[in-house]
């Protein structure tokens, strides 16, 4: 399944109606829920066909529902269905539970044509109820459409297509990677790609903007106003490391059949001593890009991160170094960059795995220079 998103220019009329379906829809779901809570308090089990059966009295009642495709109103008792099989599968993995909440309509209810009730010709986007809407085509639909969901960020409404197209994948070889803060990566062929610094810009002009808050009275015109330039900051910040992850991934993932990768907790990184680092560490998003991998390759394979950037690849030393330095020189006479060396030891560790998969967990990097 691919997934093509295109932004979506519909007029003032097609503006207010989406927002409108998007309120009911939202109205909907609540309803639903707050059916599903009342009845598990006093005992009585219900599913979402019953849910989706009392459709047809609500239409009658709800003259706006009459006017939304039919199968748009379905996808809301399966959307509520859904979150419940979440909830209680991560109770069964004993993760955080997060039971389903109650929506508020300031926030746009997507809206989800599953099978038909649309055509996409050209760049026009067209439907019964809301006509033709213009969408920025900026590159072909590949597969069979499968499904439709208009969604909304910022005022600004978004196109999603899902097709049953699958990534075809032409990478040969395998290759190590270190991923790190002023390198996004670096290879153990010696390759390095460094991050962009538009996060450091977007935190100044979002601190800057802040200031301005602290004196004035919340709620008001002014307030508001300000509010929304600090969330169109954050939402450029986003777009612009998710579109630099997505092209730097793409090209590795199509250039490498096998990508070998260090499974790192960005959370526990990012709750040390220093404020800036922490910072630094959850703008550049490491975590985001290692998924972006995971499915733009065949194949990534994660290692146990700990002393890569510390053993010396060649003899397989540890050198209990600060973080700052970044240069090493071992006493076999081996010199090398910190994150170079690192990339190689990952290198060492995803071979060795692949070669000897009853290690995995508890192999080390010591363990996986013998195996060369």
């Amino acid at each position: 399944m691919l997934t093509f998103q295109f932004k979506l220019f519909p007029n003032s009329s097609q503006h207010e109606l989406l927002w409108s379906h998007a309120n009911k829809l939202n109205w909907l779901y609540n309803y639903f829920l707050n059916q599903r809570i009342e009845n598990f308090k006093n005992n009585i089990k219900i599913s979402k066909s019953d849910q989706q059966k009392e459709l047809v009295s609500l239409k009658e009642t709800n003259p706006i529902l009459n006017n939304i495709h039919s199968q748009v109103i379905q996808q809301v008792p399966l959307r509520l269905d859904r979150s419940y099989k979440n909830f209680f599968r991560r109770i069964k993995s004993k993760s955080t539970p997060g039971f389903p909440k109650f929506r508020s309509c300031r926030n746009f209810f997507g809206i989800c044509y599953p099978q038909s009730g649309f055509k996409i010709q050209n760049n026009i986007f067209s439907t019964k109820v809301y006509g033709n809407i213009k969408f920025a085509k900026h590159r072909d639909i590949k597969g069979n459409i499968k499904q439709i969901y208009i969604s909304n960020k910022n005022n600004k409404f978004f196109l999603n297509i899902i097709t049953d197209a699958t990534k075809s994948n032409s990478g040969i070889g395998e290759i190590g990677i270190d991923v790190g803060v002023k390198f996004l990566l670096t290879t153990n062929k010696g390759e390095k790609v460094k991050n962009r610094t538009d996060a450091k810009y977007y935190d100044k002009q979002i601190a800057f903007v802040q200031t301005k808050l602290t004196n004035l009275t919340k709620g008001s015109r002014r307030c508001k106003f300000l509010r929304k330039i600090i969330q169109r900051l954050y939402d450029a910040k986003v777009r612009k490391i998710n579109d630099y992850q997505h092209k730097i991934s793409y090209r590795f993932g199509s250039t490498y059949d096998t990508i070998y990768a260090e499974d790192l907790s960005i959370k526990t990184m990012s709750e040390g001593r220093y404020t800036n680092l922490n910072r630094s560490i959850r703008n550049t998003k490491l975590a985001q890009f290692i998924h972006f991998l995971s499915y733009k390759t065949n194949r990534l394979i994660l290692v146990n991160p700990k002393n890569t950037s510390k053993t010396c690849n060649k003899c397989g030393k540890i050198h209990n170094i600060d973080l700052s330095v970044r240069e090493i020189e071992c006493e076999c006479g081996n010199k090398y960059d910190r994150d170079e060396n690192a990339a190689k030891n990952v290198y060492c560790l995803g071979q060795a795995i692949l070669g000897h998969p009853e290690y995995i967990g508890s192999m080390t990097i010591q363990e996986a220079l013998t195996f060369r």
